[in-house]
């Protein structure tokens, strides 16, 4: 395998200039500016290890075969034509192409880059250990590697043959460009060369081991070989290369007209999944789409070829470059994310969470990695402190939680907690400060819940201070707040205080639904009451230790003159008797997570429920299926039960009505999962229940609900609940407490009594009694009356509590306060917006600019002086030695 002299000395000097100036572009630039955050990520598992290995490639492997070219050529077994184009050449398109043109690699792309992987280190085995023409080393493997690299060296010829017209076409032109930026221009002619070089390289030797193969078990037999191996790899390329969407769309094309349909779906939702998922992350698995017609357009449009000669062209380009391309539209990724929400009942970017999370994290652009990545984990802004205070005052306690949040980006950011707290507790106020000084922090007010986000939003806009903390179910709320400091340039201090009963676990903290932007390490500082404790992996604990008080009742008397009463419940509850009910079955796909907890629930219903009771099903659908109602819930099959596409629980409400007719019943139950809010649709129509409404989430509560659903709840007065024991005890038992009684939860009976006695003062006790009254006035508002809306928000105005018709919200300065009031004067004050409809998208590798950042501007033209100073010293040295 002797090559000529002259071309021996050519692959030598471009060797050396190609390694020369590529080692001083890694080294000067791409270290500096890309290997700083990458490293840093990779330390804390945000790289893949598919990915992390090109960029230990990219620097390696030039460093190393450059330290290899620098060993005597007496003492190096390796030519540095095979070392440049036979091993660095494929190492480095295979380092370049993962690291900055695939991103989530697609079963093709991984067998093409294994393929690569392993056929270059056949041939550099081969090279060591088999090259001499006379030698018996050469083996099989040798032969099955050369030869999937030769067809991958033609492959990649081929391809640059498209761009070798109009490459040669503007030489000259390029030439004098390039020689402004010398280090780039020597690359560029280098990597000009590797697809021929690589062709030449691997070529020769293919012939060389076939020879040696040849002699030794015959010319049929090693021929056979050649074609079992290019037609077995070829074969699997063209198998893995199927993209998954076609399949997809074409399934949920038409929805299914049938329980045997729906059941078919839902077999081949794994199917399904993987298409809309390869939909969805189309920008980030494929450099381009299949209508791309650049080589078309450079044709045509530079080189005036006719419409016909430009299309052949591009039309052996596309075929040739098929698997890179996706078969498809742009349109397809709000096409799949739709489709997606549809047929598995949540967001794709909640679904698919990890598969997003892996694309995201495949990029060399950190900075966009992370602003992907931490929309959906959420890993902005550390909690560097957390303090709880519990003040006790007898059965009930005054709860302070105080936080210091330090962001990690350049950027402000916004903090978002859904959480949830007993039914009977009261948050009572929200402060925000620049420093722990509460001289200095900015104080809360209470506003209508409509105005009061319409100024969150409008000022998070304006990059200005707010804080918002709603209440949005039940038991549910959402704190957020806004701006934290970029890195470096402060902190943001959060205070929150909430007053609650002992429970027989203790002190009741807020439980954590769901959090946005915020973390916490093993390095966050945790005080509680004053003691410094050990960091968990929980925001809070569920409960602080209470010391025994006794459980004593309590009165308020309130300023309209009712007296609202709490005494201690110490009575067993009791379960139903002689009552009907409706029992509303979510049919959503995502039930079938939930499947077993279903069949428990009906199997615990008809032991203790039903043998004293009554109860009529409702088997909720998604269009064209129809809801059902089965009468006197006879033996029904939870578990072969069909859950398909997807419904919110106003649409089971509104088949519930539909279905009901005239039957009257005692409570209406709703057994559904944790729901996604971000799929609800706003609506201000509130439907009218004719008993109360109650919520069973299995497996978890739901972050939060629309206003339209919370005032179905309320003005019902149902509730919500994890479990459905919790539910049909307080039914069975509130009914006992006679008329005056006004709820029934956490270990209190609450009653409403009139009276002729002073009001009580609004401290202590008095806010946890308020929002008692408040839930009871809910009942009998009318939604869309502002004036009865108003008249509920002035107690809570002054009793400066968070219910589901005001929020607290922190404002900084006199014109936010301006634009509160007017918010406050206008007729829609308390019509919220559902938030967070549409989650976060991937950005697509078509926004990145073209234009050199100025960092990478700096890097050519320092690389150009130091070529430039090194070219002098060589010259200076050469007269000297002259």
């Amino acid at each position: 395998m002797n090559l000529p002299t002259q071309f021996n000395q050519l692959s030598r000097v471009l060797f050396w200039l190609f390694n020369g100036s590529l080692l001083l572009i890694v080294y000067l630039g791409f270290l500096p500016f890309l290997a700083p955050a990458i490293i840093a990520d990779a330390i804390a598992g945000k790289v893949p290890l598919n990915f992390l290995i090109p960029f230990v490639g990219l620097v390696g492997v030039p460093t190393t075969c450059t330290a290899i070219g620098a060993i005597p050529k007496q003492k190096r077994s390796i030519s540095l034509f095979h070392l440049f184009y036979g091993v660095e050449a494929p190492l480095l398109i295979l380092c370049l192409a993962r690291f900055f043109w695939l991103r989530d690699l697609t079963p093709f792309t991984t067998l093409l880059l294994a393929s690569g992987l392993l056929g270059t280190l056949a041939f550099t085995h081969w090279l060591l250990s088999a090259r001499g023409s006379n030698s018996s080393n050469a083996n099989w493997w040798h032969l099955a590697g050369q030869t999937v690299m030769l067809a991958i060296a033609l492959y990649l010829l081929t391809i640059s043959a498209f761009y070798a017209v109009p490459f040669i076409s503007f030489i000259l032109v390029i030439l004098i460009i390039l020689l402004y930026l010398f280090p780039l221009g020597i690359l560029t002619i280098g990597f000009g060369t590797l697809p021929i070089g690589m062709a030449i390289a691997y070529l020769l030797a293919w012939k060389q081991n076939l020879k040696q193969l040849a002699n030794r078990h015959g010319n049929f037999l090693v021929g056979g070989f050649i074609v079992a191996v290019l037609a077995g790899w070829l074969g699997i390329l063209i198998a893995v290369a199927h993209q998954p969407q076609h399949q997809a769309f074409a399934l949920l094309q038409t929805p299914p007209q049938t329980e045997q349909a729906r059941q078919a779906l839902v077999q081949k939702s794994e199917a399904i999944r993987r298409g809309l998922l390869n939909a969805y992350l189309a920008k980030y698995r494929y450099p381009w789409f299949e209508s791309d017609r650049h080589i078309y357009d450079i044709y045509r449009n530079t080189f005036a070829f006719s419409d016909r000669s430009a299309q052949i062209l591009q039309n052996l380009y596309s075929a040739l470059t098929a698997p890179f391309a996706y078969q498809g539209t742009e349109a397809d990724e709000a096409k799949a994310a739709e489709l997606y929400a549809q047929f598995f009942d949540t967001p794709i970017m909640r679904g698919e969470l990890a598969a997003i999370q892996k694309a995201l994290q495949s990029t060399f652009n950190r900075g966009e990695a992370k602003a992907g990545l931490l929309d959906i984990n959420e890993e902005r802004v550390w909690l560097a402190q957390q303090e709880i205070t519990v003040n006790p005052q007898g059965n009930w306690a005054d709860v302070e939680l105080y936080e210091v949040y330090r962001n990690q980006t350049l950027d402000q950011e916004e903090i978002l907690y859904y959480f949830s707290l007993p039914e009977s507790a009261v948050v009572t106020g929200v402060w925000l400060g620049e420093t722990r000084d509460r001289a200095k922090r900015y104080v809360f007010q209470i506003a209508p819940r409509g105005a009061a986000q319409e100024i969150y939003n409008n000022e998070v806009s304006r990059r200005v201070d707010p804080a918002l903390l709603e209440q949005v179910g039940p038991h549910q709320y959402r704190l957020r707040a806004f701006p934290i400091p970029p890195l470096g340039q402060g902190e943001m201090h959060l205070w929150l205080t909430y007053k609650v009963l002992k429970q027989d676990a203790g002190w009741a903290l807020p439980e954590l639904l769901e959090r946005r932007n915020i973390f916490w390490t093993a390095k966050t500082k945790r005080i509680v009451d004053g003691k410094i404790v050990g960091a968990g992996d929980r925001w809070l604990p569920a409960t602080l230790r209470a010391k025994n008080a006794q459980a004593v009742s309590h009165e308020v008397v309130l300023p309209d003159g009712d007296r609202v009463l709490a005494k201690p419940f110490a009575s067993s509850y009791r379960l139903p008797q002689n009552q009907r009910f409706a029992i509303i079955l979510d049919g959503s796909y995502s039930m079938n997570r939930h499947r077993q907890e279903t069949v428990e629930t009906f199997r615990w219903l008809k032991d203790n429920v039903l043998k004293h009771n009554q109860a009529d099903l409702y088997l909720t659908a998604t269009k064209p299926a129809q809801p059902k109602r089965l009468d006197g819930l006879p033996e029904f099959a939870a578990n072969q039960t069909t859950f398909y596409g997807t419904l919110q629980p106003k649409e089971m409400l509104e088949q519930f009505l539909a279905l009901r007719g005239d039957r009257a019943y005692d409570a209406i139950l709703i057994l559904t999962d944790s729901g996604s809010y971000e799929l609800t649709q706003d609506s201000k129509s509130v439907l009218q229940m004719p008993a109360p409404l109650w919520l069973v989430h299995l497996g978890g509560l739901q972050p939060a609900y629309d206003d339209a659903t919370l005032q179905a709840i309320q003005d019902s007065g149902g509730g919500v609940a994890t479990q459905v024991q919790e539910v049909v005890r307080r039914l069975g038992t509130q009914p006992s407490l006679g008329e005056s009684a006004i709820n029934l939860v956490d270990g209190y009976a609450w009653f409403l009594q009139k009276t002729s006695e002073p009001p009580s003062p609004v401290e202590g006790f008095s806010p946890i009694a308020a929002r008692q009254w408040i839930a009871h006035l809910s009942r009998t508002t009318k939604p869309d009356d502002v004036r009865e809306l108003d008249a509920i928000h002035a107690i809570a105005k002054q009793y400066e509590i968070v219910t589901s018709y005001s929020s607290a919200i922190v404002l900084v300065n006199a014109r936010q306060q301006e634009a509160l009031r007017q918010a406050e004067q206008r007729s829609d004050r308390f019509q919220r917006e559902i938030e967070d409809q549409q989650l976060p998208s991937p950005s697509s590798l078509n926004t990145v600019s073209a234009v050199p950042e100025p960092a990478e501007w700096l890097l050519m033209i320092a690389g150009a002086i130091c070529l430039w100073f090194v070219y002098q010293r060589q010259r200076q040295r050469g007269c000297n030695n002259a």
